[in-house]
């Protein structure tokens, strides 16, 4: 049996159990029968019958015949685009280098400019028109455009919630759309473009009070009002 403890499929296993987890990692490399998985996995055909039984009703992998010679034609499996998906991606490697390579060669002004315009664009595809002028609107009208844009955030996968004190709007987000890539790069991602993101939306005063990638487990942001 392949050993994934500590390795790239910890997510994985957690996910769906070691067994899956594995029958994944080996139909990553090749289409294999259920007798080849029954060996490799060292369980029973039974059991492995049990495992790609729910792999395919979740739609992970899918059945196709192989014919060897005159004889019967026999079962395999392999991943559907849904399977390959669950699979390690590294992606914010090289978006990690990306971002460091427009900053290295074009500054970090021309980086902001590119980042408010990918702001436009993530604010736009979620629906959320541009900002007014928040001073010229009364209180509750502002508090109800947060409440607007809090489910904005939450469209976009932020789990963000709102809290209302006499003078102070907190924006609480219980999770980051970007956190992995903010993990290395938390002066970029979070100074620079979750910073255009929010001052986008609410074209007003704001304080990031807290931030994931600085070890809190939310991040916090205060509009005065």
């Amino acid at each position: 049996m392949i050993e994934t403890k500590g390795g790239a499929l910890d997510d994985i296993e957690s996910f769906m159990g070691p067994v899956k987890a594995n029958i994944l990692h080996e139909l990553s490399y090749s289409e294999k029968s259920m007798a080849e998985l029954s060996q490799i996995l060292q369980i029973n055909k039974n059991a492995v019958k049990e495992h790609m039984e729910n792999l395919e009703m979740k739609g992970y992998v899918k059945p196709f015949f192989r014919g060897k010679g005159a004889g019967r034609p026999s079962k395999y499996y392999e991943l559907t685009e849904k399977g390959l998906s669950l699979l390690p991606k590294r992606y914010i490697n090289l978006a990690t280098m990306l971002i460091d390579e427009v900053e290295s060669e074009f500054g970090k002004d021309k980086l902001n400019i590119v980042f408010g315009k990918i702001a436009d664009k993530i604010l736009m595809n979620a629906g959320w028109k541009v900002a007014s002028d928040s001073e010229t609107i009364p209180k509750e009208q502002k508090i109800q455009h947060l409440r607007e844009f809090v489910s904005t955030l939450n469209e976009l996968g932020y789990y963000a919630r709102l809290e209302i004190t006499d003078d102070t709007v907190r924006i609480i987000r219980h999770n980051c759309i970007f956190y992995e890539l903010a993990k290395n790069n938390n002066r970029i991602i979070c100074g620079s473009l979750g910073s255009q993101l929010i001052d986008k939306s609410i074209n007003d005063e704001f304080k990031i009070k807290e931030k994931f990638s600085e070890g809190a487990n939310k991040c916090v942001v205060e509009v005065s009002i």
